[in-house]
């Protein structure tokens, strides 16, 4: 039995070390999809199209923007999105990136093409694939495209974010579960579709606003998706650890079913509204913004979703 025993330990030391060489070698790895040929414009028509998809249709602003001025952004006003947001989460504390113009804490020093693959292919400029919260894989060259305009029509601002820190589960998950980086599902289309349509609606809803992402339930170990599409979900508060709160089911099922309970116009007023309930994690000052034709797009778009059975319970839990 001692000889058992001696050999059983031996070959767990040995599995134990293994894996720890394995997760090990899998922390820096480099990847090389190809650079987008995308080309910042000038042009103001394009820089104006940018900045309504980085802070409107996108909110890009509420995770890039100043955290030391969140109050201004959630009021509605513009701030810069020179980084430094902490998410903590079971796989570490990630710091969000600087994205103005400043070349040395910035992304002034990279190439067009850089930026528009780490926002295409999930991959930055050193070839390191990067966490999967940027889920604009989707956008259309003409939006990417506006997008790096936008950019690189900001002042810089020089704000050096800390590396990101990853725990031993983080450092798990990050050579396998997040090991690759995240590229499109599909061709991007050339141009994106405008009017009030179910094609512009499907690709806000999936591309750009990304409403999938808080409306879907997530595994928040790996970010994974493991409730049905856009039937909602439960998340914690970024600013109190006690409080959860419950995106919407978004389908059309009348017991459930958020849109059940809205007319398109209904829908329309509902989002110019803004913010109902204070500290509402819905980036009401970003979406109130939207164009008319836009709103009415997503709507029809919903309204096409196969009814989903899934009641998110109140807005709102805390902890005692």
């Amino acid at each position: 039995m001692r000889r058992v025993s001696t050999g059983l330990a031996a070959v767990i030391v040995l599995a134990i070390a293994g894996l720890v060489a394995y997760v090990a070698s899998r922390q820096h790895l480099r990847f090389n999809p190809p650079l987008p040929a995308i080309a910042a414009s000038a042009d103001s028509a394009v820089i104006g199209r940018g900045r309504y998809v980085v802070h409107n249709l996108a909110n890009c602003m509420t995770c890039h923007g100043d955290p030391k001025q969140h109050e201004r952004l959630v009021a509605g006003e513009e701030v810069p999105p020179s980084g430094g947001f902490e998410f903590k989460i079971p796989p570490g504390s990630f710091y969000v990136r600087n994205i103005t113009s400043d070349p040395e804490t910035g992304i002034g020093r990279f190439s067009d093409g850089e930026i528009a693959r780490a926002l295409r292919y999930g991959v930055g400029h050193d070839g390191r694939a990067l966490l999967p919260f940027m889920e604009m894989q989707g956008l259309s060259d003409e939006d990417l495209t506006a997008v790096v305009s936008y950019l690189r029509s900001l002042p810089p601002v020089r704000n050096e974010v800390p590396a990101h820190r990853y725990s031993l589960l983080g450092m798990i998950v990050k050579a396998t579960v997040l090991a690759n980086p995240v590229g499109p599902k599909q061709t991007p289309p050339r141009v994106d579709p405008r009017g009030a349509t179910v094609e512009n609606g499907r690709y806000l809803v999936e591309s750009v606003s990304n409403c999938w992402s808080c409306h879907t339930q997530r595994d928040f170990k790996t970010g994974a998706m493991v409730g049905p599409h856009l039937g909602g979900g439960i998340m914690p508060d970024d600013f109190d650890p006690k409080r959860t709160w419950a995106a919407p089911n978004l389908t059309s099922e009348p017991t459930t079913g958020r849109l059940a309970k809205f007319s398109e116009d209904e829908f329309v007023s509902r989002i110019w509204a803004g913010r109902a309930i204070p500290g509402s994690p819905m980036p009401w000052q970003a979406f109130s913004q939207m164009h008319e034709d836009d709103l009415r797009a997503i709507y029809r778009y919903l309204k096409t979703l196969a009814p989903i059975v899934h009641d998110t319970g109140p807005p709102f839990v805390d902890k005692p």
